[in-house]
């Protein structure tokens, strides 16, 4: 009896051949010139002698594919203008390569590394200067400031794909090729009021060499007002709106800002000229209460602080509170230990002058939870409801 066609086809193996066909076509622009990337040499005059964060661009590609093209010139054209590397391109064709790269040595690394079977390149044969032209593409490329940063990063933090499923800033760091920490005080910027955002930009500016501030003292009342993105995250986007536009205006200091950022909402506010100096005690005061715990191990178990976490928290549900003591403290009922000691006793961690790394610094709940959602991705803050709700 003749075989039927097709019995000994490896259809799962068919499957998977067209998956990753279609894969490689999603992740190549259309309407481009594409090469294998071990068809490209990269250039010995590229002045980029050292490719950073190679990993976090290769796991980019690897979901969203290469969106830009690499500029690429035929080993003829370059050996034209570099003719000291002649044998090394010559040696380079002889093993199958088509071109040298121009612009786009991260990604064409990164390329390799993620496993591109093609990528998009734009050739080009007619170039004044190579390298004029390789200073050019480094000097006028410009990224997006962190404040428009932080609006593109929040968009995309808000898009639901075809499931109905929010990105976490964790999944869009991977895929972005940055830390989570990067996004989350870059979404932390738009907290600000405009004037603080504008305070972001010209920090960048400065940085960029795009913004002189040369002759302006910031002890003037003109003075140019910069804020870097760390410090403007987790400080003054803590801030409610009115404190901040106080701290433009010069009605709040920048040492009673920080200390009142960690302060809930409802208790922030100007000190007065009767306790101008309170805001500089919390930090006297924090230095003698008592130190942060040192940070557990990485091999410390979720369970076992749940189990160490559980008498303290029954302790806390069931005892009455002690009646507090007056004139000179001594109560017959009144506990031996006083309420700051007990509220140390329970675990309440008080900032110190020195943060250990590891550990959130608890001054309220409401920076707790701050802290918390930036370090946290909305999965593992559900799993965390679970987990105190048990």
């Amino acid at each position: 009896m003749p075989q039927k066609p097709g019995l000994n086809r490896d259809l799962a193996a068919e499957r998977a051949a067209r998956r990753a066909a279609s894969q490689q076509v999603r992740l190549v622009p259309q309407g481009l010139p594409t090469v294998r990337p071990d068809q490209l040499m990269s250039s010995p005059e590229n002045g980029r002698k050292e490719l950073h964060r190679i990993e976090e661009l290769a796991d980019s590609l690897t979901s969203d594919g290469m969106n830009t093209a690499m500029t690429v010139i035929p080993p003829d054209v370059y050996v034209e203008f570099y003719p000291q590397h002649k044998e090394a391109v010559d040696e380079k064709v002889a093993e199958g390569v088509l071109f040298v790269v121009h612009h786009g040595h991260r990604r064409l690394a990164a390329a390799v590394k993620a496993g591109l079977s093609e990528v998009p390149i734009l050739v080009r044969r007619d170039v004044p200067s190579l390298r004029i032209a390789a200073i050019q593409e480094n000097l006028q490329r410009m990224g997006l400031n962190p404040v428009e940063e932080a609006v593109e990063f929040q968009a995309a933090l808000d898009e639901k794909d075809e499931n109905g499923k929010q990105l976490s800033q964790r999944e869009l760091a991977k895929r972005a090729g940055c830390s989570q920490t990067y996004v989350s005080h870059r979404v932390a910027l738009l907290r600000l009021v405009p004037a603080l955002q504008q305070a972001v930009v010209n920090h960048w500016l400065k940085e960029q060499q795009l913004l002189e501030t040369e002759g302006q003292d910031s002890g003037n009342a003109g003075a140019l007002l910069v804020l870097p993105v760390r410090e403007a995250a987790t400080v003054y986007a803590r801030l409610r709106p009115d404190l901040q536009e106080a701290f433009v205006r010069g009605e709040l200091a920048a040492g009673d800002a920080a200390a009142v950022s960690k302060l809930p909402g409802d208790q922030q506010a100007l000190p007065s000229a009767e306790d101008e100096g309170d805001c500089a005690a919390i930090a006297q005061e924090d230095s003698v209460k008592t130190a942060l715990p040192v940070p557990r191990g990485s091999d410390s178990s979720a369970e076992g602080i749940s189990s160490e976490l559980k008498p303290v928290r029954n302790s806390l549900q069931s005892s009455p509170p002690t009646p507090a003591s007056e004139g000179d403290g001594s109560s017959g009922t009144a506990s031996p230990q006083s309420a700051p000691e007990k509220s140390a006793a329970a675990g309440t961690a008080v900032a110190t002058r020195e943060e250990p790394r590891g550990v959130i610094v608890v001054q309220s709940v409401e920076q707790l939870a701050l802290s918390i959602i930036d370090l946290l991705d909305r999965a593992e803050i559900e799993a965390l409801k679970e987990h105190l709700s048990a």
